[in-house]
């Protein structure tokens, strides 16, 4: 009886130490903890700075920054408020796979008909929720002037005309105009070019532009157009002598204070004869 007792508690015990005992890992099995992860970067081409109606690219790009698989990945574009997109192309993409440390990218083209700050966000996500990111580029979509001169000749009284004589002076009254422009306009000045029949003699401008020169050139001080502002000019000349089959031309450009680029050009002919 005793010892019936004492081999039934010897299974009992085994029972329990089976139960309690702490399990063996095999050498096939990880112990370690693992990482699902992803970043998302996109970039705008040509550059950070466009122009209002210009169309941009941009390119955003997916990376597994895990050290597992990722699996059904979307990766996505999408413009903001004043910025749409050029075509048809779907703005997002499947990965039915990313591979640590494996990239894919999405690119595709955007214009804005707002001018100022504008963003594209791009932005990627794993089926399952285990892992997402994103971010946007930022855009500086800049205005652009639109320059319109309009200049015509007139008699020192400021009535049409049309001939002039030797020895008589006249008026160009040039107006300056940022028609329809979405921006403020760089620092301007007007340049006018007067053919040999001319030379000149005074000039004004209003909102305080003045206008200096000597013989057959003159050139305005400075001045800045906010969009469909205008600016006004008289220059005054003197007809010198008679140029070939009696017709003549004077020439206006518009150019930046700085680099003197050339913005806008107008002409005026004007009709020149002997005196009485």
């Amino acid at each position: 009886m005793l010892r019936t007792r004492i081999v039934l508690a010897t299974a009992v015990f085994a029972l329990i130490g089976l139960v309690f005992a702490p399990a063996v890992v095999g050498e096939e099995e990880d112990n370690g903890c693992h990482r699902l992860d992803m970043e998302v970067v996109c970039v705008v081409t040509p550059g950070k700075t466009v122009l209002v109606g210009d169309p941009f690219e941009v390119t955003a790009t997916v990376r597994n920054t895990g050290d597992l698989a990722l699996a059904n990945v979307t990766l996505a574009l999408r413009g903001h408020e004043g910025v749409s997109q050029v075509g048809s192309e779907d703005l997002q993409i499947k990965i039915a796979r990313l591979e640590p440390n494996e990239t894919r990218q999405i690119k595709r083209k955007f214009v804005s008909d707002a001018v100022g700050e504008r963003r594209v966000s791009a932005s990627a996500r794993e089926e399952r929720g285990w892992a997402a990111a994103g971010c946007y580029c930022g855009v500086l979509i800049k205005g652009l002037p639109a320059i319109q001169l309009e200049m015509i000749d007139v008699d020192i009284n400021r009535k049409p005309k049309g001939i002039f004589e030797v020895g008589e002076k006249f008026i160009y009254i040039l107006s300056v105009e940022n028609d329809v422009g979405t921006a403020l306009t760089p620092d301007l000045k007007v340049v006018w070019t007067l053919p040999e029949s001319l030379k000149f003699v005074s000039g004004t401008g209003d909102r305080g532009a003045t206008i200096s020169g000597s013989g057959r050139s003159a050139e305005s001080s400075s001045f800045v157009l906010r969009p469909n502002q205008k600016q006004n000019f008289e220059l005054t000349v003197e007809c010198v002598s008679v140029p070939p089959r009696n017709l003549t031309q004077t020439r206006a450009s518009v150019v930046t204070t700085q680099g003197s680029q050339e913005l806008a050009t107008e002409t005026e002919s004007t009709t020149l004869k002997q005196a009485r």
